[in-house]
């Protein structure tokens, strides 16, 4: 059983019990496209920034 189906058994399992399936994924991770080829859409684009301040 390869990644893909086990991801679909899994889908299909939850597709009754919630309204709505989200993931959050970054823009350009390989994983995009598997989830793209899984039914999944893309949403709005959030970025969040995150940094370690200075001491100064």
């Amino acid at each position: 059983m390869g990644p893909n189906s086990m991801y679909q058994r899994a889908l299909t399992g939850l597709k009754d019990k919630y309204p709505v399936l989200r993931l959050y994924v970054m823009e350009g991770n390989d994983a995009e496209s598997v989830y793209l080829n899984l039914g999944f859409v893309p949403g709005v684009l959030e970025i969040q920034s995150m940094y370690i301040p200075t001491n100064q």
